[in-house]
């Protein structure tokens, strides 16, 4: 039994660094940002992800970013998770606005129709290798990236201690703070040729919670 529950906490730490290394490469780019609307073949869209509290309540939250095609195989290659993973030992949010509990990202994609369809927040036990999810579906309507434009997708504020029947993510314009934000991380960027999108969003809450 306890080395059944030794490998559970091992395999547990795996997924969790795991997660974490990509997240960080997924969210903000590590290395200075270089995007030019002349020189390049993509789109860039940004905003930023606004939790309650400081205080986490799930240990990884992922918000897909799905490219809209009949292809299928164009879709799942094109498809990027957009992670969150506070720092579980310590059960705090540690973003870059807000006292921690609100995290930038910026991600280059490939030109197309795209929407965040779903949400997916995870508990991990610590002695159990079936973690538990807690779904969210049906977020925006879609949103076009264009070649060489910057758009603002919003700040997305998460209600991770949402009842059941209340709404879990609503969005805020914070624009202009937003865009200040990312010109002060990311200086070889023009900023200011952002375009600030108006997303519809759907009714959204909570599904029960499940193991996989």
């Amino acid at each position: 039994m306890k080395q059944k529950n030794h490998l559970s906490f091992v395999f547990l730490l795996f997924i969790l660094f795991s997660l974490n290394s990509n997240s960080l490469a997924q969210r903000l780019p590590e290395e200075q940002l270089r995007f030019h609307r002349d020189y390049t073949e993509n789109g860039l869209l940004f905003g930023t992800i606004t939790f309650p509290d400081d205080k986490m309540r799930f240990d990884n939250y992922t918000f897909p970013i799905v490219y809209i095609s009949p292809d299928k195989k164009l879709q799942r290659k094109y498809t990027k998770n957009l992670r969150i993973d506070p720092t579980m030992f310590v059960g705090k949010h540690y973003g870059e606005l807000d006292g921690g509990r609100t995290y930038l990202f910026v991600l280059e994609k490939v030109p197309g129709l795209y929407n965040l369809s779903s949400a997916k927040f995870t508990i991990f036990k610590l002695f159990d290798y079936a973690p538990q999810y807690k779904h969210v579906s049906t977020v925006t309507s879609n949103f076009e990236v264009n070649k060489g434009e910057i758009i603002y997708i919003g700040n997305i504020n998460i209600n991770e201690y949402a009842n059941k029947g209340e709404r879990v993510i609503n969005f805020e314009d914070k624009f202009e703070r937003d865009k200040k934000a990312m010109k002060d991380l990311y200086k070889m960027v023009n900023w200011d040729l952002a375009k600030n999108m108006k997303i519809e969003l759907n009714t959204n809450m909570f599904e029960n919670i499940s193991n996989h």
